[in-house]
């Protein structure tokens, strides 16, 4: 009799083991599509209001004489969050000719990234633990 109670408590455990797991996936997905809609609405934001400056003239020149591509705000926060995500140890990147000075200058002074404290050309997401 005690085993029999013992098993009939196991099996309802391993119920609502596997209940509470499915809904943990639910909700998990339900995250991951949020963070999916969260990303596009900012890279739709940045593109539309941090436009590259292709018409830009001293912009233009200098990048001619280098032949370097610049990357929009939108890779360049993209880049920051991956690298945040995926080496949590050491969230920075380095900052080359595509990084269009004035968006460092932004992400900098708004306290969005922080520069390396002993590489001034490296950069990193702020943590926000607000």
């Amino acid at each position: 009799m005690v085993l029999s109670t013992v098993n009939a408590k196991n099996k309802k455990l391993k119920e609502d083991f596997i209940r509470a797991f499915q809904e943990l996936k639910t909700k998990m997905l339900k995250i991951k599509a949020y963070k999916e809609d969260i990303l596009n609405a900012l890279g739709d934001f940045l593109d539309e209001h941090f436009p590259l400056p292709e018409n830009s003239g001293t912009a233009k020149k200098k990048r001619a004489e280098k032949d370097v591509q610049l990357i929009s705000l939108h890779e360049i926060l993209e880049n920051l969050i991956n690298k945040l995500v995926n080496t949590p140890h050491d969230p920075y990147i380095t900052i080359s000719d595509s990084f269009w000075p004035p968006y460092i200058e932004l992400l900098l002074r708004y306290g969005i990234a922080l520069r390396h404290p002993e590489n001034p050309n490296k950069i990193r997401l702020e943590n926000f633990h607000h």
